[in-house]
């Protein structure tokens, strides 16, 4: 009779390095992630070394057919951000993302959470929520930080001493400006600023949307709300692509665009405004590729 070989049990996805485990991690959602610590001790603390922190509230809720927003379903969502950001071991952020748009996020605790991420030096930060960011926030003074997309429902309140070298992206969805001051102030502190985008923003509180920046590429603005009182100035001497969707302004000012290449236009009329585009046109009637939608024709 053969000799019966009993053979251990080898769980060989344990024994692989963690750089292998993180990256298997890193398809998953955040939430998601943080569930494998209960496989095993091996597994227990793997999240922490993921570089990409994001969390979507909403998202995760519709996938669980959760309609309502109860305290203990927040609060247990918000112990899940504190964990990855406050309690983890992770010396490094890549990215911090956080869509929630309810209000029962307590500013003091979303603050820290983008205090940590800036310790840590995160490069994109990704935040969608109603809680108004701070102006003593690091946030504006991050030295890592490459990508910023900011929104919404609140109005920026920029302070004085922007100083983000190495920012490249902004996106700006459904917030306010404070002044005139606070988009001046914005992008005099971003030198290296390469693309912008601004969609449903609100400019009511501002006369003069002064986009002036010598490194720009790549400008979009889409659909601003209250702007018929405002001048749209654009002095960017090396933007290559414009794309422009909005109702006609107070006013437009078009300067140093020699590097343009590539314009999409679409500019609907405002009845109660006694204002025209001409100027607009004017500054970009040398670029290769124009495309006017039929309002822009009118």
């Amino acid at each position: 009779m053969a000799e019966q070989v009993k053979m251990e049990k080898v769980d060989r996805i344990s024994d692989l390095h963690d750089s292998i485990l993180t990256h298997v991690l890193s398809f998953l959602s955040t939430k998601e992630a943080i569930k494998t610590s209960v496989l095993s001790t091996r597994w227990r603390y793997l999240f922490d070394l993921l570089p990409n922190i994001d969390f979507d509230l909403e998202e995760d809720l519709c996938r669980k057919n959760i309609k309502s927003y109860s305290t203990d379903v927040i609060e247990n969502y918000m112990c899940s951000v504190d964990r990855m950001l406050l309690f983890c071991n992770t010396t490094n952020v890549s990215k911090f993302g956080f869509k929630c748009w309810i209000k029962m996020i307590g500013s003091n605790r979303f603050n820290r959470w983008i205090s940590a991420a800036v310790d840590r030096g995160v490069k994109h930060l990704d935040l969608s929520t109603s809680v108004l960011p701070s102006s003593t926030l690091p946030i504006f003074t991050c030295k890592t930080l490459v990508s910023l997309k900011l929104g919404k429902y609140f109005v920026l309140n920029v302070p004085k001493d922007v100083h983000l070298p190495n920012l490249k992206i902004l996106h700006l969805h459904s917030v306010g400006f404070l002044n005139d001051d606070s988009v001046k102030r914005l992008l005099s502190g971003c030198p290296h600023l390469e693309d912008m985008v601004t969609r449903k923003c609100d400019l009511g509180n501002i006369r003069n949307f002064h986009i002036s920046h010598h490194l720009l590429k790549t400008l979009t603005i889409r659909y601003s709300y209250n702007s018929y009182q405002c001048w749209l100035w654009i002095n960017a001497p090396n933007l290559t692509s414009l794309e422009y969707y909005d109702r006609l302004v107070a006013g437009y000012s078009m300067e140093n665009l020699q590097s343009l290449t590539k314009a999409v236009i679409d500019i609907s009329a405002c009845k109660t405004l006694r204002a025209d585009a001409t100027k607009f046109f004017k500054g970009i009637c040398d670029v290769p590729s124009l495309v006017l939608s039929d309002t822009s024709l009118q």
